[in-house]
């Protein structure tokens, strides 16, 4: 629990919540006024509009997004309140506004904090309109308030400049801790496999986040020039994170089979679990000391734990008379394979952060790394291209415009004291999609209600000013902490935070409660009716264009691990971006389907085969990730032509999957005849080869080995794309 609770004190989110709520606490009281607290609370609104913009990442990138949003807060601030009171210009150019701050949002993760920031700054902008005298102090408070938090973040940023890169690792090593503690899970009588596996999508869906996070970031801070102590860590880490990832996910077992093989000897299973539990447990006390900034020593020893269970098997074998040419011996040899070089990947890991890692090892290796990462463009093409209905980001756009439109109108209409409020709800509920919405809006309401209750209660028992100051304090930075990670929780510290302030400003807190209880009703409200009914983005809309995305992925890594088969050798860079594409674009489909759910039922249409067709794109991808991570380890025969037509069969059945999905793909039909011959008699005229070859005992075993895994991939593969192909023609 202690060890928890360093963890969670350590994390990017509360740093930044520290960033936030000091450069708020400075800010106020630098320019705290007790005659008039207007421009404290601006400067300390203008720092407070800048920080979702504040994201790690090129140090240059950063400084320019945090200096362009400094100067557009008070730009558009001041341009709707000098026409506010001129409403139907006004109205134009509110619409405007909101409409491209949405807009923007399409050009990737800082484009949309970007949006998100000016959509606030939109809500906020025009607070004082009653007071035209003080506009143009007010946007320059707010320029200074900006100009601030730049500063506040650069001097964070030269305290611990590599802070955020290291976190990000560290998640990265504890989360896929967690999947291998899911696939040790997996060799128990008693486990539940269908649900296991959709956990493990579920992490593989964060563990890909991560592995981008980090590229982008050694990408654009020029890491692989090596030119730093901490950028081969990172460097050696990213790629052993990579490497454990894709000997899981090509290694899959048939758990029943190996339990009731072991059966005689029940511990042996026992023990192999052992050690694939402390597989994950070794990654999750790297990640601990990592976050803890402890020096690293291992504890216990895998390789021992490792030998001792070979031993054991061994002696399990030779008891039970079975051959090492038995095919079950065969199954076994692989699936110690596995644990063996996991056991080198996750070693050579834990060396990365006991500070063995030199440049020597690292020199032309990972030259190529910026052509893993997908830099976001910002073309005007890609602008013009979405100014149309069949885009999300276009419907969302129109969306939010209306929705804002409608929310001020109520607010002007019926004389809301602080209509800014709805509109501020609507900003931060309302998401292209139906079921984000919803759930946020229910965690909002709920949040709002509990933080404003304890708020009160708190005004009502505490008399002491300095105490609500603390408490006040200690609640913004809770808020601004759990808004990322818990958003119910972040609103109840929010509102505490603000009842708070305003019981400490004035004499009329409870009033204001009432009011944002009522203003965030009326936002929530809006903002849920027209997600549903104003040109709503249905999931159901998109999930078909992420299985071809996954389709078309997987036929390309299919095709890569054909021509690595064929030429052999260190696998290419298109390869190995061919790999990460298919596994990314498996993630996204989970995701997706993940999200399709949370949607009403009339609208979750094909959601059995959907499931289906995500889990079967995921083995298959593991079958193709196991015939190559084979290859790279092992020297293996000339490919055969049988190999050759089982994976064109393949690659066939997924373009036919594709023309019952009504996308264009390449077939060609007349493998089809020649595969089922060459495929039902290739197994026993590869065992007849093998047998007849005038080799040593051990290559023997290699060549049955590499025959064995191969040819029943190939056969698995066949198969997982036949019932791809057969339920996309179901989904016609």
């Amino acid at each position: 629990m202690f060890d928890k609770l360093i963890i969670k004190f350590g994390d990017n989110q509360f740093y930044n919540a520290i960033k936030i709520t000091f450069t708020a606490i400075v800010a106020f009281f630098v320019f705290y006024d007790a005659a008039d607290f207007t421009a404290a609370f601006t400067v300390t609104l203008g720092a407070l509009l800048c920080a979702p913009i504040d994201i790690s990442s090129n140090f240059k990138h950063k400084v320019i997004g945090l200096l362009l949003v400094a100067f557009l807060i008070p730009i558009i601030s001041l341009s709707l309140t000098y026409t506010y009171q001129y409403f139907f210009v006004f109205t134009i150019l509110f619409c405007a506004f909101i409409f491209l701050s949405a807009f923007i949002s399409l050009f990737g993760h800082r484009a949309n904090l970007l949006s998100f920031t000016l959509l606030l700054t939109i809500s906020l902008s025009f607070i004082h309109h009653d007071k035209p005298e003080i506009l143009l102090t007010n946007c320059l408070y707010l320029l200074l308030g900006g100009l601030f938090y730049t500063f506040v973040s650069i001097l964070f940023y030269f305290i611990k400049p590599n802070r955020y890169i290291n976190l990000e690792v560290a998640e990265c090593i504890e989360i896929t801790g967690d999947y291998l503690n899911l696939r040790a899970a997996l060799w128990t009588n008693s486990a539940d496999r269908e649900k296991i596996s959709r956990q493990l999508l579920e992490k593989q869906i964060r563990i890909n986040e991560l592995h981008e996070h980090i590229r982008e970031y050694l990408v654009y801070n020029k890491a692989y020039t090596l030119n730093s102590n901490n950028n081969r860590k990172q460097l050696v880490a990213l790629t052993s994170l990579v490497e454990i990832l894709e000997l899981a996910m090509a290694n899959t077992f048939n758990h029943a089979e190996f339990i009731d093989f072991f059966k005689n000897d029940a511990s042996i299973v026992t023990e192999y679990k052992t050690l694939a539990d402390n597989f994950a447990y070794t990654l999750k006390r790297l990640a601990f000391h990592i976050k803890t900034n402890k020096k690293y020593h291992s504890k216990g020893s895998l390789v021992n734990d490792f030998k001792k269970l070979k031993q054991k098997i061994n002696t399990f074998l030779t008891d039970q008379n079975i051959s090492v040419y038995d095919e079950k011996a065969v199954h076994i040899n692989n699936l110690l394979f596995y644990a063996d070089k996991q056991i080198e990947k996750i070693k050579g890991l834990e060396r990365v952060y006991k500070e063995r890692v030199n440049a020597d090892e690292l020199r032309g290796k990972y030259k190529d790394l910026e052509k893993f990462f997908t830099p976001e463009h910002y073309s005007f093409k890609t602008f013009t291209n979405h100014l149309n209905f069949k885009s999300a980001t276009f419907r969302y756009s129109l969306r939010i415009t209306i929705t804002m439109l409608m929310g001020l109108l109520i607010g002007v209409f019926f004389k809301f004291e602080n209509a800014y409020w709805i509109l501020l709800t609507i900003v931060v509920i309302m998401r292209p999609g139906y079921g984000l919405t919803k759930q946020r809006s229910a965690h909002r309401v709920i949040g709002t209600l509990i933080g404003g209750i304890l708020g009160i209660i708190a005004l009502i028992f505490i008399d002491s000013n300095l105490v609500l100051s603390l408490l006040a304090i200690v609640s913004m930075l809770l808020g601004f902490w759990f808004s990322a990670t818990d958003y119910k929780v972040g609103v109840t510290f929010i509102t505490i935070y603000i009842i708070l302030i305003y019981g400490l400003l004035t004499d009329n807190a409870e009033s204001h409660l009432i009011y944002r209880i009522l203003d965030t009703l009326v936002g929530a409200t809006l903002a849920f009716l027209a997600t549903r009914f104003l040109w709503p983005s249905w999931e159901l809309q998109s999930v078909n264009s992420y299985l071809e995305n996954t389709l078309r992925a997987i036929k390309f890594y299919i095709v890569e691990v054909k021509y690595y088969y064929i030429k052999k050798g260190e696998p290419a860079t298109s390869y190995k971006i061919a790999r990460k594409n298919a596994f990314i674009e498996v993630g996204n489909l989970m995701a997706s389907f993940q999200r399709m759910i949370q949607e009403p039922k009339a609208k979750q249409i094909n959601r059995a085969e959907l499931y289906e067709l995500t889990i079967l794109n995921q083995t298959l991808v593991s079958c193709a990730a196991s015939i190559g991570t084979y290859i790279q380890f092992h020297k293996t025969s000339e490919a055969s032509k049988a190999f050759k037509l089982a994976m064109d069969y393949t690659n066939n059945n997924l373009s036919q999957a594709l023309h019952n999905l009504n996308v264009d793909a390449d077939l060609n039909t007349d493998t089809n005849e020649d595969y089922y011959i060459s495929i039902s008699e290739l197994k026993s005229i590869r065992r007849k080869e093998v047998d007849d070859l005038d080799i040593d005992a051990q290559l023997k075993i290699q060549k049955l080995e590499e025959s064995q895994l191969i040819i029943d991939q190939l056969i698995f593969m066949s198969n997982l794309s036949e019932k791809i192909e057969k339920l996309t023609l179901k989904m016609k």
